[in-house]
């Protein structure tokens, strides 16, 4: 937009799935040439414990996984390692906060990732967005996709007869009763109360419960929630498979019956069907992350058809404009069947591909909405921070960074992938196949995975590479710090001989310290290899011919 960027200071460059080919253009302008006999650079080790939080509209302005750490926590970082306009480079940048953060204290900045989707990301937080004319373009979008939502969302009221609007649409899991074998889903099973059983067998007294260790037989709707759009008052009502009479054939009638005719109806925009991971063995696991309740072979098994075909029509609204794509994405798992129905209202677990019994089908206009309405809140703050310098954003292997000449780097601070923890792979799948996005980047992750036969000693030996490189680019007596959240003793002692192996020394009063951020990922709570705040272990490439000598692994057990 012609004028769009006179409130900004700063400077995004991006270049799609691919390495960006000005990259060395950009160090060779930004970077200020390392003069050995003039430097006096002298920092000691940062040793404070940063406290913050992840419940800002900054932080939660995509959906990218959870463990990425707030930018105003890595800012402290970079304040006291760098000065004004010096180059700092995240070889793992993921959604790109050590660049938000870099910016933020008038630095420069380099963010490389290999997977795709995180650079498309985290050009969304870097970008400079007018929020006037992003507003423009999403109402432009809607609008060409308003007929179509309210058909594929419209509905009867069964109280009028009239028009109304689903809200969302629930669908449980179906499983055999242990005593009759009648199938029996789990709403039925959970509505008269507890233990979920079968209610013709409660009726008789017998309270068995069903269990998903008898295997589930089918995911069927259950439940509606919808607006009148007449007179009717409470204009909001829903009807279910357990209500009155009336209310039951009325389910049956409209949304049963609707919901199969719509679902044997061909979707007239394309449609990501990639298979997960590419593995076209119906009967193999497609990664860590599969399995036999996570069963879905394919991208568009993760939706309904509904709402496979409503983000279909959104996306291809979006057409080519990358900030729309970002705000599709960003809502997508929320419209998946990802998404958990709880008395209490629902959302969904990030970081695996956990599908629950009961899962809420969302109105994806209304949900979209909702994200778009979240990010102008985000786009306003990052407006007030003030962003100078220029970043520019690579997609590439941080095992080769054959662009970034020798010694230019001011600065590193990076959160690598932790072992097998995160795997980023197949979590971002879902986002490339929907932006059409090159996945052969899953050859090059550093990552332990099982199913891909990638072990402790693949990762340890991709790591070691990439601090190598690391290493080469950073100027002499400059730091490298990084985030870290696997402390599995494998993990935690080769991340550390990793370091070592490739130059860095470990000053011994930079040990580790901490980002708390005062709340835990699913993971964290969850996975015993995983710590309960984020540990920053800070290394130093020594100037002139250092003896290689080993690294001490730092015991980790006064910073759980």
């Amino acid at each position: 937009m012609t004028g769009a960027r006179s409130k900004f200071e700063h400077v995004c460059s991006y270049a799609g799935d691919g390495p960006h080919p000005a990259l060395r253009a950009f160090v060779q302008r930004s970077a200020a040439p390392f003069d050995p006999g003039a430097d006096d650079y002298e920092r000691g080790p940062f040793a404070r414990t940063i406290r913050t939080t992840k419940q800002s509209p900054i932080y939660a302005l995509h959906g990218y996984h959870l463990g990425k750490k707030p930018h105003d926590a890595i800012r402290a970082y970079i304040a006291h390692y760098t000065s004004v306009g010096d180059l700092v480079l995240d070889p793992f940048a993921g959604s790109g906060s050590t660049a938000l953060a870099a910016l933020q204290e008038n630095r420069h900045a380099i963010a490389i990732d290999a997977s795709p989707a995180a650079t498309f990301i985290a050009r969304y937080y870097l970008s400079p967005i007018d929020a006037v004319d992003l507003r423009e373009r999403f109402e432009a979008m809607v609008e060409t996709v308003r007929e179509e939502m309210a058909w594929l969302y419209g509905t009867t009221c069964h109280r009028c007869g009239g028009a109304a609007t689903l809200h969302h649409v629930i669908y449980a899991n179906t499983y055999p009763c242990p005593v009759c074998g009648d199938v029996v889903s789990l709403f039925e099973a959970t509505h008269a109360g507890k233990p979920p059983c079968c209610p013709r067998c409660r009726g008789r007294g017998c309270e068995v419960p069903i269990s998903p260790l008898l295997g589930v037989v089918g995911c069927v709707p259950v439940a509606v929630s919808f607006s009148c759009l007449g007179s009717c008052k409470p204009s909001r009502f829903g009807r279910s498979i357990c209500g009155a009479p009336a209310e039951i054939d009325a389910f049956e009638r409209i949304d049963r019956a609707g919901i199969e005719a719509l679902d044997r109806m061909p979707i007239p925009h394309p449609v990501p069907d990639a298979a997960m991971m590419h593995v076209q063995n119906e009967g193999a696991p497609w990664g860590d992350e599969w399995r036999p309740s996570r069963n879905f072979r394919r991208i568009r098994d993760l939706f309904t058809h509904r709402n496979l075909w409503a983000l279909a029509a959104l996306r291809c609204a979006a057409g080519e404009d990358l900030d729309l794509q970002a705000v599709l994405t960003s809502g997508m798992l929320a419209v998946s069947r990802k998404a958990q129905h709880l008395d209490g209202g629902g959302g969904y677990i990030p970081g695996n591909w956990a599908l629950p019994p009961m899962t809420k089908q969302r109105n994806v206009l209304e949900s979209v909405r909702r994200v778009f309405r979240r990010s102008l809140v985000a786009r306003e703050q990052l407006v007030r921070l003030r962003l100078r310098g220029q970043a520019c954003l690579s997609t590439q292997s941080a095992m080769d960074l054959g662009a970034i000449p020798d010694a230019s780097i001011d600065y590193v601070f990076t959160d690598p992938p932790y072992g097998g923890v995160v795997q980023y792979a197949e979590l971002n799948f879902l986002w490339e196949a929907w932006l059409g996005f090159d996945t052969g980047w899953h050859e090059r992750e550093i990552v332990v995975n099982r199913t891909r036969g990638l072990t402790l000693e693949t990762w340890t030996m991709r790591m070691t590479r990439a601090l190598s490189e690391c290493h080469r680019v950073l100027k002499p007596g400059r730091w490298l710090s990084i985030c870290y959240h696997d402390v599995s003793r494998g993990s935690w002692g080769a991340l550390q001989q990793a370091a070592s192996d490739a130059g860095f020394v470990h000053e011994s009063a930079a040990g580790p310290v901490a980002i708390d951020t005062g709340g835990r990922t699913y993971n964290q709570y969850t996975v015993d290899k995983s710590t309960k705040r984020d540990l920053v272990l800070s290394f130093r490439k020594p100037r002139g011919t250092v003896v290689a000598r080993p690294s001490p692994v730092v015991d980790d057990q006064a910073y759980f």
